[in-house]
């Protein structure tokens, strides 16, 4: 196993989420799966109580991953009200046949 540095982001969705995000849900969505499909994104997903968005990113630095949620469309669009972004070491298996 290695460690990566990468960026935990949390972000607060508005207190009225479940109607704000749905004219925008599948353009987010898309991108969320070009984010996983290209390594940028190791994961992402929604808090169960849809509290915030939770996202871990490979960028460059802080700055750029705060720019990777700034350009999603709940972002845009108001559906998320704030992002945090903190500095993370992801625990990466190594890749498949390899040690």
């Amino acid at each position: 196993m290695r460690f990566e540095p990468t960026f935990l982001v949390t972000a607060t969705f508005a207190a009225d989420v479940a109607v704000r995000r749905e004219p925008h849900r599948q353009e987010h969505l898309a991108r969320v799966e070009a984010l996983l499909a290209d390594g940028t994104a190791l994961i992402a997903g929604a808090r169960a109580d849809l509290g915030a968005s939770v996202l871990v990113l490979r960028a460059a630095d802080a700055t750029a991953a705060r720019a990777l949620c700034e350009d999603d469309p709940y972002w845009r669009h108001g559906v998320w009200t704030a992002i945090d972004v903190a500095d993370y070491l992801a625990a990466i298996p190594p890749p498949h046949g390899r040690s």
